[in-house]
């Protein structure tokens, strides 16, 4: 999962959405150095990450993925079903989210909260949430540009994979196919995730 979908299922508690965010960027133990409730997030993000990695859906769309982009088939995954996210975000939404079920609003909440626990971040997650909130990736996320822009910028971060802007041609060509696949997935990941949250 992509950083919207770990925002979003962190159920707008703040400890969690800032653990959530900090799984991609704290290694092994490492989780241990935050409060409970962070950690409690981190390892959250790393079940997530497990869950859908094995879920039979998300293996089919890395398969349709696979001939084009190799290795980097489930990267492009989770940039592709967080823009599902993004264009469904209310239909998703959780009954005891905030009322007011707009991605927009939505993105200027978590926006607002790491910005809060901004001291709690290590340097990296630093940069990575200004540039986030800078150019608004989450609600991006939702349009065919920031699709774009998303796949674009993966491609010149990937070594000896500078194919990869083909993947925003593969996800137009492919569209209503990998929706299908999101749509198919996301309550499993929703209804998962809930459980864990009420252990």
């Amino acid at each position: 999962m992509n950083f919207l979908a770990h925002f979003f299922l962190s159920n707008e508690i703040e400890n969690i959405i800032v653990g959530n965010f900090l799984g991609d960027f704290v290694r092994g133990k490492q989780y241990k150095n935050y409060p409970n409730e962070v950690a409690k997030g981190i390892l959250l993000h790393r079940q997530i990450d497990t869950f859908t990695d094995k879920h039979p859906v998300v293996l089919q769309t890395n398969q349709r993925l696979h001939k084009s982009f190799r290795k980097y088939a489930p990267v492009i995954t989770d940039i592709y079903y967080d823009h599902f996210l993004g264009v469904h975000f209310n239909k998703y939404n959780f009954e005891n989210q905030s009322k007011d079920s707009e991605l927009s609003s939505f993105a200027v909440f978590i926006y607002q909260t790491l910005e809060k626990n901004y001291e709690l971040l290590p340097s990296l997650a630093q940069q990575v949430f200004l540039r986030m909130k800078k150019q608004d990736w989450l609600f991006h996320y939702s349009t065919l540009y920031g699709m774009e822009q998303s796949l674009n910028g993966l491609s010149r971060r990937a070594k000896y994979a500078t194919h990869l802007h083909e993947a925003f041609d593969f996800l137009k060509q492919n569209y209503s196919t990998i929706e299908n696949d999101f749509l198919l997935f996301f309550p499993d990941i929703i209804q998962f995730v809930q459980e864990k949250l009420n252990e």
